[in-house]
């Protein structure tokens, strides 16, 4: 049995917290290296809201490699593992933006705005290889094109061995492929528990307040108590069907909270601070 590559599907199954930072645009290379260094277990690199670039997402993605970290763990598991936040709602079933992030090598894919089972099912059925008529898992019958090039080099693996291990975790136990879409409205609020009930595949739900507080009337707002509302829904949502769910947090209390509440994915956005340049400021009356 090889190791486990994904490191945050390996802490998931051992009953861990997984932390994760974003968000790098791609191309950014000073800036995945410095995330690379500051301990997360995945990033996201940001290809939503801008930075929509195959062949950046690609480079970014060798600086994100630390050879060393790699060797002293003694197996082919980044130290680190990339996630990619993708422009499309989960309702514009573009599933050739899947299909290219996923073949560019990383090893999580986000999708934004979830709402339906018939959006859930594309999205997966997008992210899977097809399957062998008769296994265990062949639904949602996958329809991810075939052509193993970056991905497996990325990987350290050759196409057939990239090919049996890329599928979606847990619906594959060996899966390595991690797939967490943002439930971030008031219609995917309602039908995540139908989501999770009927769909295969999903790895995660990220409870996205920033965007169900704009359809609360509430923009900017994610503390407001109709959103924490919405956010609690989700965590109960995810709870029942015991699938992970991921938050952002923004302060060290915040963190504190989630973890209590029972979110096994934490989400932080790292900050640059110069401490000796606010002691300065502060010191000289500024």
């Amino acid at each position: 049995m090889m190791p486990r590559l994904n490191k945050v599907i390996e802490l998931l199954e051992q009953g861990k917290v997984v932390f994760g930072g974003g968000v790098v645009t791609p191309g950014e290379i000073d800036n995945t290296m410095a995330f690379a260094d500051l301990g997360y277990d995945f990033i996201i690199f940001e290809m939503e809201h801008l930075g929509f670039d195959f062949p950046n997402l690609r480079l970014s993605l060798q600086f994100l490699l630390n050879r060393r970290r790699i060797a002293h763990g003694g197996s082919l598991q980044p130290d680190v593992m990339p996630f990619v936040r993708v422009p499309p709602n989960a309702r514009e079933l573009n599933q050739w933006v899947i299909k290219q992030a996923l073949d560019t090598g990383v090893y999580g894919m986000i999708l934004p705005h979830l709402d339906t089972v018939e959006q859930a099912r594309a999205a997966v059925i997008a992210c899977r290889y097809p399957q062998a008529a008769g296994v265990a898992d062949h639904q949602p019958a996958g329809q991810r094109g075939w052509a193993p090039l970056a991905a497996p080099r990325y990987w350290g693996l050759n196409g057939r061995e990239y090919t049996e291990l890329a599928d979606l975790w847990p619906l594959d136990p060996r899966g390595e492929m991690f797939f967490m879409p943002l439930i971030e409205g008031v219609e995917g609020v309602r039908n995540l528990p139908d989501i999770l009930k009927e769909v295969k595949g999903i790895s995660a739900i990220w409870a996205g307040s920033g965007d169900l507080a704009m359809e609360l009337g509430a923009p900017a707002s994610m503390n407001d108590p109709r959103v924490e509302e919405g956010v609690q829904q989700i965590l109960r949502g995810c709870k029942q069907y015991q699938v992970p769910c991921a938050c952002i947090a923004f302060r060290p209390e915040d963190v504190e909270k989630r973890l209590e509440q029972g979110f096994r994915i934490i989400i932080t956005i790292p900050a640059l601070v110069d401490r000796a340049f606010e002691t300065g400021k502060k010191i000289a009356g500024r």
